[in-house]
């Protein structure tokens, strides 16, 4: 039980001579149904909110109630094709595209500082104009930053006993896109790529010691980074008591806090929410949580935290099971991103986290980051199809089945 059995096991003195997974091993059992059937319902939910909570400023904006719904409808269909596609690829396939992926979009982070190139926005410069819509390179860069580290630990795991030679170029290779996405700046990003890492190296194996001793650095650095950028120290500060400046720099929060509170326990009804009226600003994407509590009510908004933990569990399940050792750090990596992603949304919207500019995967909206997420569930779905049938156990086993694979 616990991180030992997600995989940080003893590592082998000679690593496997090639790192191709063998074919009996790519497909040897069907998708997890609930990793799909999970994230399903979080996007159907995410699309009757986006309509609910965009209405007001579509409307005001563009004449047209639905624009942003089409919109999402739209990414959402090209999300699932993305899907669809990434869930039936084998693992050699996966790994050669995570290679390729982790620089193309190191690239694309370099082309959105570029004046004229990348587009500027509530005072950072996040965005690639791709005509018909907008790309925000930072998130693809935190799953291709999965599967590229998970590749690059499971050719040769006893790399990751060496601090030179181990350690220190896998967190370069996470230090260029983490500088990339702070000149953007993208503090919030680069915080959830820096703790996917973490727990990837730690499932991997790396000594303890190491790990504390980069965590003890990272630490002044994340505060240096908070300290010398007055709007970021500000936000640090301002939900400890939103109610100091309400209608200034606390507005967005205060507004997000009076959205729960209308909305009790049953809500005011859906579409009969008052907040998104031009008081909650971006309500429709990164505080969408909070029009879900005001018009659903209390029992809608566990449902969703329910959904996300039964995802980060089966995501976690699929590590553990798994023998190959890239789908286990992946695996592990993809559970820690949507976690902690969700996580620090509906944390930032309930006052319990400072504001972070995140949004909740597969439910705000957001082109990008629906097409990712749900590229990122279609990983899981392909690492959950290399599980033999036998090693197929309920959502609530932590018992790993000791019955010989059948392909």
């Amino acid at each position: 039980m616990g991180f030992k059995s997600l995989g940080r096991t003893s590592v082998k003195k000679k690593p496997p001579p090639n790192w191709e997974p063998s074919a009996d091993k790519q497909r040897v059992g069907s998708m997890d149904l609930w990793v799909a059937g999970v994230a399903f319902a979080l996007l159907i939910i995410g699309l009757v909110m986006v309509y609910s909570a965009s209405a007001p400023i579509a409307l005001r904006h563009f004449n047209n109630a639905s624009y942003y719904a089409l919109r999402n409808g739209i990414f959402s269909l090209v999300g699932l094709v993305c899907l669809a596609v990434i869930s039936r690829q084998s693992m050699t396939t996966i790994r050669r595209l995570g290679q390729w992926g982790y620089w193309f979009v190191l690239f694309l982070l370099v082309i959105t500082l570029i004046p004229g190139l990348g587009l500027e926005g509530g005072g950072a410069r996040r965005w690639i104009n791709i005509g018909f819509a907008t790309l925000q390179p930072s998130e693809p860069f935190k799953v291709v930053l999965v599967v590229y580290m998970a590749h690059i630990l499971a050719l040769n795991p006893a790399r990751v006993q060496s601090f030179m030679f181990g350690i220190i170029p896998l967190f370069f290779l996470f230090g260029i896109g983490a500088a990339l996405m702070m000149a953007e700046p993208d503090f919030g990003s680069t915080v959830i790529c820096t703790a996917v890492v973490f727990g990837i190296v730690f499932v991997a194996g790396i000594p303890l010691f190491w790990i504390s001793a980069l965590f003890l650095a990272a630490v002044p650095m994340a505060a240096a980074a908070v300290i010398m950028a007055p709007y970021r120290f500000r936000r640090v500060t301002s939900f400890l008591n939103p109610w100091d400046d309400p209608l200034n720099a606390d507005f967005q929060l205060v507004q997000s806090l009076l959205s729960f509170g209308n909305g009790g326990f049953t809500g005011t009804g859906l579409g009969q929410g008052q907040q998104k009226q031009f008081y909650l600003p971006e309500s429709h994407t990164d505080f969408i949580f909070s029009v879900i509590g005001e018009e659903l009510g209390l029992f809608w908004i566990l449902l969703i935290i329910l959904l996300f933990g039964v995802l980060i569990w089966r995501a976690l399940t699929i590590a553990r099971l798994a023998d190959d050792r890239f789908v286990r750090l992946a695996s592990s990596g993809l559970a820690v991103l949507l976690g902690m992603q969700s996580v620090a949304n509906m944390g930032v919207t309930m006052g319990l986290l400072p504001p972070k500019g995140l949004t909740l995967p597969l439910v705000s909206y957001g082109g990008t980051s629906i097409i990712v997420t749900l590229s990122a569930i279609g990983l899981l779905l392909a690492f959950s199809r290399t599980l033999p049938v036998t090693e197929k156990t309920s959502l609530f086993s932590w018992r790993k089945s000791s019955s010989t694979p059948t392909s």
